[in-house]
């Protein structure tokens, strides 16, 4: 199976703020699966400092990994090659602005999204972690502050420091209410998101009682939404590894089935079903058997064409993955007008066993979908009497 395009973005922290916790450096190094795994520090945000570089060194070197650095102030002959031998790619603070033009200027945004796609972990703290979101925040002058277009490999906007910096919380929040920058996440010191593809799938944190927002507009008013959190607590523990890799898997196998979803891919849900596999609607009502369901799909995806789920928040518990989102998608293919569309809020849950989805389980509230479905059911009967009318008349 392909290797799930991975990005880890903290607020603050790891070895340059908490250099005596290590508890989201060590979540960060868990994710790969080697005894030893790569990791490379980027110092671009600060001029590639050698201050910063050594707090790096001195705190890695410690730990059961290889350490590496990439300076673009002294780049290696083939960055590409360099950076692609890499499990782990760790961006530090500073300056993003900086980041953007150095990174441009030596190809180095190309090279990143090629690493992403091949599944090399992308993480960053700060202006480290702004980087890979579709916007970014800049300071051209004193006092003004506007949107910087940054990567993309995640969407919306991102803002560190959420708990220390008012003056950036609050300019962030002005700027997405007027729509320069995109909704995003705001992320206090010691916090860490964890995306899976766009997918925000946990967030951890160093410290007790710190923090992720998603901040977004309802109402022409700014709201700042707080996010479940997991404190990864004081002590390390040996079989973390194994019991992250096994939830890992579980989740893995979950987002890939929504992702056959939203491809239409029917012979990738079928590969991703147990024989036994059985669906649960909104409504309790009961498919089961993997052909049963494989033959459903085909039926659903052809009366919505442009159906996929976007998902918000993801929880874990078990064998089993909840996705919370929305659910969105047209009726029929003849007439995708404004009457056809819909947008519902709507969850998800995967029962996962041996790597396969076991139940998948939906919902939501369809009233809007029925309402739609009943419009173009009469719509289709009227402009069938049209028809018949219309032959008559020739006759």
């Amino acid at each position: 199976m392909k290797k799930p395009r991975q990005i880890v973005a903290l607020g603050g922290g790891m070895f340059s703020m908490e250099p005596e916790n290590g508890l989201l450096d060590k979540y960060i190094l868990n994710l790969v699966p080697s005894e030893r795994p790569k990791i490379c520090f980027l110092g671009t945000a600060s001029s590639d400092g050698q201050e910063y570089r050594d707090m790096f060194y001195n705190f890695f070197k410690k730990k059961n990994c290889e350490p590496t650095h990439l300076a673009l102030t002294d780049p290696p002959r083939n960055i590409a090659s360099f950076i692609m031998k890499q499990d782990i790619i760790h961006v530090g603070g500073g300056n993003t602005s900086l980041i953007m033009q150095a990174w441009k200027e030596h190809g180095v945004d190309k090279i990143m999204k090629k690493a992403w796609n091949s599944g090399i972990i992308l993480t960053g703290m700060s202006a480290g972690a702004i980087c890979w979101f579709n916007d970014g925040i800049t300071n051209p002058e004193p006092g003004v502050l506007t949107r910087l277009p940054c990567l993309g490999l995640l969407k919306g906007s991102f803002c560190p420091h959420y708990d220390e910096r008012a003056e950036l919380r609050h300019a962030y929040k002005k700027l997405i209410l007027e729509k320069t920058i995109g909704e995003g996440y705001g992320a206090e010191d010691g916090v860490a998101l964890h995306f899976v593809d766009n997918n925000l799938i946990k967030i951890v944190t160093s410290r007790p009682g710190a923090s992720a927002f998603r901040v977004h507009v309802s109402k022409h008013k700014i709201v700042e939404e707080r996010l479940e959190s997991e404190y990864l607590g004081k002590d390390s523990d040996e079989n973390t590894r194994s019991h992250d890799e096994e939830k890992f898997e579980v989740l893995k196998t979950a987002i890939a089935f929504v992702e056959k979803i939203n491809e239409h891919d029917i012979e990738g849900l079928a590969g991703l079903m147990t024989d036994d596999h059985k669906f649960i609607d909104s409504m309790d009502n009961i498919v089961t058997g993997k052909e049963e369901m494989t033959e459903a799909w085909k039926g659903f995806l052809s009366w919505f064409p442009h159906y996929e789920i976007s998902i918000v928040n993801t929880l874990m518990s078990g064998d089993s993955v909840g996705f919370f989102g929305r659910a969105r998608g047209t009726f029929g293919k003849k007439r995708p007008g404004v009457r056809d569309k819909f947008d519902i809020p709507a969850s998800w849950r995967a029962k996962i066993e041996n790597g396969k989805v076991k139940e998948w389980q939906a919902i939501a509230d369809n009233e809007a979908v029925r309402y739609i479905i009943d419009i173009n059911g009469r719509y289709e009967f009227l402009e069938s009497l049209e028809q018949e009318k219309s032959k008559h008349r020739k006759n």
